[in-house]
């Protein structure tokens, strides 16, 4: 992450907030199109570029922080099934 940051666990939290937020209107939407398909069917255009927009920014945020040097926490723990 870059030095620059002053509090860099307020910049993780806001930035999984603004994911979690992402993640509910895209489940909005969704359930919005269930509900009402006559009416949304006019923002056909309008909701397929919110879900591409949406769906980049949270790809984006859990991509660049799993490569951010984010090490899993059940590396070297793998058990096989003959094992247990």
């Amino acid at each position: 992450m870059n030095e620059m940051i002053p509090d860099k666990k307020a910049y993780q939290s806001n930035r999984r907030i603004m994911c979690y937020i992402a993640l509910g209107l895209m489940t909005i939407t969704t359930l919005a199109t269930i509900w009402d398909p006559v009416r949304m069917a006019h923002a056909d255009g309008a909701i397929m570029t919110q879900y591409i927009a949406l769906s980049g920014l949270v790809g984006a945020y859990f991509g660049f922080s799993r490569t951010a040097g984010s090490v899993s926490k059940t590396k070297g723990n793998e058990v096989k099934m003959s094992e247990r």
